[in-house]
């Protein structure tokens, strides 16, 4: 009788422990699930930043923290692997993404600086930086005889370039407003003032020529008026002359 009544606690304890696992397996696969995703969006972003990457992987610490159980010690570990190898991609395209979003941003501040907010010095401004970016790591290629890839790495290695680096995540990506989510709604608006203030032009323009037109049209048109008057003029003149030949008479 002891025998078995030891069998069933080892039974019954052993039933306890796979299901414990099981829901502990459970909850942790359901909140990673949520963590991959929230990686796996960072690889679609059109402006990369590292402070975006970091507070992803803080995000996603907080989110295991409900992962308890016999389960939790592995997928702290598969966050663990996930979170290196996922900077590792990033650190590696992390220059040539910052350069393209660098190139974006520039083409709608030219765009923005010449139809909406008109300022010839900051249209000037933001072709240089155009120019500087994407004219300096070919620069830099040629010079070191490297491909482009490494003279675009070295070029926001220098002083200058960790500055630029600094104040470009502070803009994409601070505790405020992240500038990704923003990016869409703010091409559409500005696309949108830009026909806006094209429509605008055009129609301005339509309206003076019209009036350009009329006022053509009056000046040819009272040239006419004003022959037909000198006509009836000397027709009244040439009557006179002749009503004061008959009283001569």
């Amino acid at each position: 009788g002891g025998r078995l009544a030891a069998a069933d606690v080892a039974a019954v304890r052993k039933a306890a422990g796979d299901a414990n696992f099981r829901a502990s397996h459970a909850q942790c696969r359901l909140l990673w699930s949520r963590c991959a995703a929230s990686l796996a969006a960072l690889r679609a972003v059109l402006l990369p930043s590292r402070r975006r990457f970091h507070a992803r992987v803080e995000r996603c610490n907080d989110t295991l923290s409900g992962c308890v159980g016999p389960a939790a010690a592995e997928y702290h570990e598969r966050l663990a692997l996930e979170a290196g190898k996922g900077e590792e991609e990033f650190n590696a395209r992390f220059h040539g993404q910052l350069s393209h979003a660098l190139f974006l941003l520039c083409v709608g501040g030219i765009l923005t600086f010449r139809y909406v907010a008109v300022s010839a010095l900051a249209e000037v401004g933001c072709w240089l930086l155009l120019a500087s970016v994407e004219l300096l790591p070919r620069l830099a290629a040629l010079a070191q005889f490297s491909p482009v890839a490494a003279a675009t790495a070295s070029v926001w290695e220098t002083a200058a370039g960790k500055a630029a680096v600094e104040w470009y995540e502070a803009v994409v990506f601070n505790p405020v407003a992240d500038l990704d989510n923003l990016l869409l709604p703010l091409a559409a608006s500005l696309l949108a003032v830009c026909t806006a203030r094209y429509c605008r032009r055009c129609a301005r323009a339509t309206r003076r020529w019209r009036g350009r037109s009329a006022g053509s049209y009056r000046h040819v048109g009272g040239g006419d008026d004003d022959d037909e008057e000198e006509e009836e003029d000397d027709e009244d003149d040439d009557d006179d002359d002749d009503d004061d030949d008959d009283d001569d008479d």
